[in-house]
């Protein structure tokens, strides 16, 4: 029991270790972190220590994003997730669910000792918040890759509190996460003193994307409302600036992972899978192996912004050896980036996102357009240089909303869980899979709607019940 009790805080201390080094201060590991939550400054470093777990194996480092584009109508690639012959016994999963419920286990105990601290309240009612937000954050995580899951609120003191804890439902879990980013939202400030950090735009994004999930339409349109009225955020001038380190945490930015090329545990991974920098050009076909189907090519207009932006079909004048569509989004085009040294952000919360999940939500209440859904998706059209719409019924501004979002956000993390959403991951993945010559369309069904339970842990845990399709003999 004890032992449960010391890995929970060793992992914290570990962390907060990491962050505060990175952030030049002094290393956690000095400290004790039973006297940490005694004083605001040493409370600060704990919540601080919870952020790392988004470089972590399942999250921004890079599985994350490349698990929500792989096998889905943006990407080419026949490989890694595309093939869908998932199995329980894959290490990944166990990765995944053991870098999710350290995170949570952080922020467990990061909230708990907080709500027994005794500095400045208001101080302690700000990081509390900002805990509950990050636990909520990585509960999120966990809704889109396995739905309901073990819902632990608290810090973890004997092994009998989880040994056999059960799932809770999906809707439980999304409930639990509107709940906790509504209130943090009511906390947190609209501009942190450090912008890094999440603000009240940024748990009010979360509440929205689960509202989403939730089909709860009207709550998500007014909750993006919410988001617009902070008068805070707004769309960059150009469609690049929103992918240089120059004009990182500024308007459109709602909530980034703050990556740094001189740290190596926290520095993006994003051109070691998608591509080229400098002297890598000869190396290129090496690299990743990701690259963008011509149908999701096509999708945009030929004088979109943001098709140079993100596609291109030759680079430095010369045509790809394999004659693919290469992604080029996070390449920087000085050529001055490292491969697996990247200090460029990682953009989970903007406000293009804002925009349209306001129209589809819009569109979805009102069972039809109306001139505030048109008002929010057009504002973007425009930033991308291609005409506004106008005059569609629903159906045809729902389906648009979903190229669309594919256009502006595509390689942000999104695709794979907004089909999902839709309910239309499978035959997008029967479609694009004849494209591109991958045999995932042959086994792609309703199961990868979400990802199996690790087996690991099913065989710890007879109460823990897999997903379907994924059940294992081993229980």
């Amino acid at each position: 029991m004890r032992k449960l009790r010391i890995t929970v805080l060793c992992i914290l201390a570990i962390t907060l270790s990491s962050c505060l080094d990175m952030l030049d201060k002094d290393p956690i590991s000095q400290l004790s972190v039973d006297k940490l939550f005694e004083t605001a400054d040493g409370a600060d470093a704990a919540v601080v220590g919870c952020y790392s777990f988004l470089y972590g194996t399942g999250y921004y480092w890079q599985e994350r994003w490349v698990f929500a584009f792989e096998g889905t109508d943006i990407s080419g690639s026949a490989g890694g997730s595309a093939n869908y012959q998932w199995t329980a016994g894959e290490n990944r999963w166990s990765d995944w669910w053991l870098t999710t419920y350290q995170a949570i286990g952080a922020c467990n105990t990061t909230i708990t000792r907080l709500e027994k601290s005794t500095f400045d309240e208001n101080t302690k009612e700000k990081l509390l918040a900002e805990a509950r937000f990050l636990r909520a954050f990585y509960y999120y995580h966990a809704l889109t890759y396995w739905g309901g899951v073990p819902l632990l609120k608290k810090e973890i003191t004997s092994l009998d509190e989880v040994k056999y804890v059960k799932r809770c439902t999906r809707n439980e879990l999304a409930d639990f996460i509107i709940t906790e980013a509504g209130d943090a939202a009511k906390i947190l400030d609209k501009d942190p003193a450090v912008a890094t950090r999440a603000s009240k735009g940024a748990a009010l994004m979360l509440q929205a994307k689960v509202y989403m999930w939730q089909e709860q339409w009207e709550n998500a349109a007014k909750t993006c409302e919410e988001i617009m009225k902070l008068n805070k955020y707004d769309l960059f001038d150009n469609y690049s600036e929103i992918f240089s380190e120059q004009y990182e945490n500024q308007k459109e930015h709602i909530f980034s992972v703050q990556f740094n090329a001189d740290y190596t545990e926290f520095s993006a991974r994003m051109l070691w899978y998608l591509g080229p920098s400098k002297d890598e050009w000869d190396k290129f076909n090496g690299l990743g192996g990701s690259s963008a189907p011509t149908s999701f090519y096509n999708k945009y207009d030929e004088w979109d912004y943001r098709l140079e932006h993100n596609l291109a079909k030759t680079w430095r004048n010369k045509p790809f050896k394999d004659s693919r569509i290469a992604i080029i989004k996070y390449w920087d085009r000085t050529g001055n980036q490292m491969l697996d040294h990247d200090g460029l952000n990682f953009p989970v919360f903007r406000y293009a996102d804002v925009l349209l999940m306001y129209a589809e939500s819009l569109n979805e209440w009102k069972h039809g357009p109306v001139k505030e859904a048109y008002d929010a998706v057009n504002e973007v059209r425009i930033r991308a240089g291609v005409d506004e719409i106008e005059n569609y019924n629903y159906e045809k501004f729902k389906s648009f909303i979903q190229d669309e979002r594919a256009r502006e956000l595509c390689y942000e993390g999104h695709r794979r869980f907004d089909l999902v959403r839709w309910g239309i991951l499978v035959e997008t993945v029967k479609k694009i899979s004849k494209e591109i010559n991958s045999r995932g369309g042959e086994y792609v069904d309703e199961r990868h709607n979400l990802c199996p339970i690790p087996e690991t842990e099913i065989i710890k845990n007879v109460n823990l019940e897999q997903n379907p399709g994924y059940e294992t003999s081993n229980k």
